[in-house]
């Protein structure tokens, strides 16, 4: 089996992992893509990247444990950045498959499940609302950062997230009630994988 990095933003996401290769980032794009590159440039390179962690859906046909299809960014001005610097010069967001590193995608493919990633921890319906009607299912805090590190380095990703919240007022206290048991359910997913 390829060998995989297990790659987390919290302790509390990572307190059932078994796995030996396990970094655990911290919150936020910005410590997310900075970990994962000392990671890989120190090396040795994983043959693939494995992001776990928690989301908040934005629909609620959408919970327990999904694998994501594309990631993109809930809060970069898309359209500014374009008109700015040309659109070749924004990547909206990656499409992730298991056997080839990122690839850049305008919009989320159909039946793939989409999430938005964002340094704002989305918990505000009206807001949830938005973010959704532009094709997303859930949203996180370090996904879209990690699939461009991975892409960068020409690797494999595959993002698993367990349903933690509903996006709303109550996202925070919900987290915070649920985490362990994403935990539990995430490490179940990698043992199902044979990565645990």
């Amino acid at each position: 089996m390829t060998s995989a990095l297990v790659v987390v933003a919290l302790p509390q996401e990572a307190a059932h992992l078994r796995q030996r290769d396990v970094l655990v980032t911290g919150v936020g794009q910005a410590a997310a893509a900075a970990a994962l590159a000392k990671r890989l440039a120190e090396g040795p390179l994983p043959g693939v990247v494995v992001n776990v962690g928690t989301a908040g859906s934005l629909d609620a046909t959408y919970s327990a444990v999904l694998e994501i299809g594309y990631v993109t960014r809930h809060d970069f001005p898309y359209d500014a950045i374009a008109e700015l610097a040309g659109a070749d010069a924004v990547v909206r967001g990656y499409r992730l498959r298991s056997d080839r590193p990122p690839l850049p995608a305008s919009s989320p493919p159909p039946g793939e499940v989409a999430l938005a990633t964002g340094d704002a921890f989305v918990n505000d319906a009206a807001r949830a609302e938005e973010i959704a009607a532009a094709g997303v299912h859930l949203v996180d805090m370090e996904a879209f950062a990690l699939a461009a590190v991975c892409a960068r380095f020409g690797l494999p990703m595959r993002c698993v997230k367990a349903v933690s919240d509903s996006a709303d007022t109550g996202a925070v206290r919900s987290w915070l009630d649920t985490v362990d048991g994403c935990a539990r359910d995430l490490a179940g997913w990698l043992e199902q994988a044979g990565w645990q």
